[in-house]
């Protein structure tokens, strides 16, 4: 059998310093395997999906939005405007979630673009809004109730924007102008505010209506504000609603188109069995003619043999 080799003699040097690497070993291992988990563990969460666009890419963006919603020439062929209303509505909806970085950019433009188009202002505003809510709050609200001699057309994109990205505040500011209809010329058109009221309520996950079924019975309000609370009330739907549309319906004081809003309202928010029964008891109790058409047709197309 040949012999086993003698084992490696390392100068006495080599030995203590063999040693050392081999206690050392383990305790270095750690400390890479530390670092490297913590350089991987701030690698996943990315700078800029979490903060937004960066100052740089926010100038750059808000410039383009700017570019995008100046007017088009008008002898453009329709192509051109086409292309630009696509562009520019994907610039805006890309810009919803670019952080506070840029909306802080968009609402500095905003104050300084008086002199820019409306549509410049108004996507100004939503950029600001949407990515800055609480530092554009005090704007929209000195907006939509600051009367100020123009502007109207501001005034009720702010009723909107607000709704979108502030729908508590929205509802509480809305709700004392609903229920008190006064002059349009002094605070936004009653009908963007029941409009805005809905979009907020349905933000919250709000269930009830008051607001809209008060006003719905509201000789006071302007009639085109009484048309959107029905629309309103329609997607709503609950038994607080239809309370209120059956009033109208049978509100002979109210112009023939609400009451036949209401009932159109009413038929798709009211189960059939019921819906039919109030249409008839309705026809017997109604002395205009056309209206009386108008019942005997939603009889006819919704209820049948019934």
């Amino acid at each position: 059998m040949p012999a086993r080799p003698a084992p490696l003699q390392l100068p006495h040097s080599d030995r203590a310093e063999h040693s050392q690497l081999r206690r050392a070993t383990p305790h270095g291992l750690r400390s890479l395997a530390l670092a490297l988990g913590l350089a991987l563990l701030g690698g996943c969460g990315d700078s800029k999906a979490g903060s937004g666009l960066s100052e740089v890419e926010s100038r750059a963006a808000i410039d383009r939005l700017v570019t995008l919603f100046r007017p088009v020439d008008p002898v453009a062929t329709s192509d051109v405007h086409d292309r630009n209303f696509r562009e520019r509505s994907a610039q805006l909806e890309s810009l919803h979630t670019a952080g506070a970085t840029a909306g802080r950019e968009a609402l500095a433009r905003f104050e300084r673009a008086q002199t820019e188009p409306f549509d410049v202002r108004w996507a100004l505003l939503e950029a600001a809004a949407y990515n800055a809510p609480s530092e554009t709050q005090p704007t929209l609200e000195r907006l939509i109730l600051v009367y100020e001699g123009k502007g109207e057309e501001l005034r009720t994109q702010a009723v909107r924007i607000a709704a979108e990205t502030i729908p508590q505040r929205a509802i509480e500011l809305y709700e004392p102008m609903l229920r008190e209809p006064l002059a349009r010329q002094t605070r936004p058109p009653q009908e963007e505010l029941v409009r805005g009221w809905h979009t907020a309520a349905k933000k919250l996950g709000l269930k009830e209506a008051r607001v809209l079924c008060d006003l719905v019975v509201d000789l006071r309000q302007p009639p085109d504000a009484r048309y959107a609370a029905v629309n309103a009330l329609a997607d709503i739907g609950g038994e607080r609603a239809i309370r209120a549309l059956r009033e109208v319906l049978v509100e002979s004081a109210s112009d023939g188109n609400i009451r036949r809003k209401s009932a159109q309202a009413l038929q798709r928010i009211m189960p059939r069995d019921a819906f039919c029964a109030l249409m008839r008891e309705a026809s017997e109790h109604e002395a205009d003619e056309v209206f009386l058409l108008f019942l005997a047709d939603m009889l006819d197309k919704n209820c049948g043999a019934q």
